[in-house]
């Protein structure tokens, strides 16, 4: 049984969404389909992307020589979206909480500031 090229595309991108990044694996069938003589349009289409993101990963394949991303700049953020979620889901519960109390709720070591922020 032969594997059709959309069949694999789509295993590939199956479980991206919309303004998540491309996976090492996509990124490297990308730049092999354009070696081999894809337009880079067609990939494009295919792997529904704009042109620009396969043009960005043929930059990046050939100035780096790898698929994968770059390390991030900046400091990493303390909460989880799942913290962040249960923070508001206490606050909805109980709108009179003190500040000290919804700190400890947490069970983190976090400040009243980085609360506020979530909220």
């Amino acid at each position: 049984m032969a594997l059709k090229l959309d069949d694999f595309i789509h295993d590939l991108t199956a479980n991206r969404g919309k303004n998540d990044e491309l996976s090492p694996a996509a990124r490297a069938a990308i730049c092999t389909l354009v070696a081999t003589g894809k337009s880079q349009r067609a990939m494009a289409r295919q792997f529904h992307i704009s042109d620009s993101t396969v043009r960005a990963t043929i930059e990046h394949w050939k100035t780096y020589k790898s698929f994968d991303s770059k390390k991030r700049s900046g400091r990493k953020q303390v909460l989880t979206r799942a913290e962040k979620r249960y923070i508001l889901l206490h606050i909805k519960k109980n709108r009179d909480l003190a500040k000290k109390a919804l700190v400890g709720a947490i069970g983190k070591k976090v400040s009243y500031s980085t609360i506020k922020r979530c909220l």
